[in-house]
C-alpha cells in the first residue's frame, strides 16, 4: 500500500506539464505476511513479473494510429509541398506502417500468452524498445510537418497538435520507463539471442557484498 507509513512518493514533473515519475522512499516500512506476493525468498521474481508486465503496458503506451500519421502527410505542406510527395516521407510511413503491424501481431502473441497463464517473457522487451523509439520518431515528424502550428499552443488548442506536441515533450521519457534502450537491448541479446553476457566484475556475488566507497 503506497499510503503505508513510511512511504513518500515524490513526483517529479516534467518539460510536458506531467509527472509520470517519481521517487519512493521507504523509511522503516513494514509488511504484514497476508499482504506478501510470492513466496518468502522469492522477491527477485516477483520484481521481474512486475517488470515485464511495466514493459508490455509501456510498450503499448497510446499515441496516433497509422491512419492519423498518413493523414497528416496528406494535408500538410513541408519544403513547399504535400508532405505526402516527398520521397523520404512515404519511406518513413512505410517504415513505421512494418512497425505497426509487427507490434500489434507481437502484442497478440503476448496477450495469448497471459491468457494460458504464462508470465510475459523477454519477448515484451521487444515490443517495449520498438514502441519508445516509434513514437519518438513519430512525434518529431508530426512537429516537422505542423511547423509553427505544432510550437506554438493556441487558445483553442486542436486535438491533433496536442497529441504531436505532447508526444514530442514526452516520448523520450517511455524509452526511459519500464528500463532503458541501453538495458532493454542486454535482456534481447543475452535472454532472446542467446549471445555471452557482458563481463561484470561482480559477477555471483549478492548484491549486499558488493564493495562501495564506504567499505
Amino acid at each position: 500500500d503506497m499510503k503505508s507509513p513510511g512511504v513518500e512518493v515524490r513526483p517529479i514533473k516534467q518539460i510536458s506539464g506531467g509527472a509520470n515519475f517519481n521517487e519512493v522512499y521507504f523509511t522503516d516500512v513494514k509488511i504484514p505476511d497476508d499482504q506478501r506476493l510470492g513466496g518468502v525468498g522469492d522477491g527477485w521474481k516477483v520484481a521481474l513479473t512486475t517488470l515485464m508486465n511495466e514493459r508490455l503496458a509501456v510498450g503499448d503506451a497510446s499515441g496516433p494510429d497509422f491512419n492519423e500519421i498518413f493523414n497528416l502527410a496528406c494535408k500538410n505542406d513541408l519544403n513547399g509541398d504535400l508532405a505526402i510527395k516527398d520521397g523520404s516521407v512515404r519511406d518513413k510511413l512505410a517504415d513505421w506502417y512494418c512497425q505497426y503491424s509487427g507490434l500489434k501481431y507481437t502484442k497478440y502473441r503476448n496477450i495469448s500468452a497471459l491468457s494460458r497463464g504464462e508470465t510475459p517473457g523477454p519477448q515484451a522487451s521487444i515490443t517495449k524498445i520498438v514502441s519508445g523509439n516509434k513514437l519518438q520518431e513519430i512525434a518529431n515528424f508530426g512537429m516537422d510537418v505542423m511547423d509553427a502550428a505544432g510550437i506554438v499552443r493556441p487558445d483553442s488548442f486542436e486535438e491533433e497538435q496536442a497529441m504531436y506536441q505532447m508526444g514530442f515533450f514526452g516520448a523520450a521519457g517511455i524509452r526511459i520507463a519500464g528500463g532503458t534502450d541501453e538495458i532493454l537491448r542486454n535482456i534481447i541479446s543475452e535472454q532472446v539471442l542467446g549471445l555471452p553476457q557482458d563481463m561484470r566484475a561482480d559477477k555471483g556475488i549478492p548484491f549486499n557484498k558488493i564493495p562501495t566507497s564506504n567499505k
